[in-house]
C-alpha cells in the first residue's frame, strides 16, 4: 500500500534507479499473491525432482 516517491530512486542514490517502478511492483506483487500464495497447496511447497 506504499504510495509516494520510492526511497533511493534517484541517480545519485542508486545506479539502477530507472528500474524502480512502484506501479509495476504493486501489480507484480498482487499477481504473485493472487496466483501463488492465496490458497497455496502442499504441491506448491515441494521442489520438483
Amino acid at each position: 500500500d506504499f504510495k509516494g516517491e520510492v526511497p533511493g530512486a534517484s541517480p545519485k542514490d542508486c545506479g539502477n534507479y530507472l528500474d524502480m517502478n512502484l506501479g509495476m511492483a504493486n501489480y507484480l506483487a498482487k499477481k504473485y499473491l493472487d496466483e501463488v500464495l492465496t490458497d497455496i497447496s502442499e504441491d506448491q511447497l515441494v521442489y520438483p525432482e
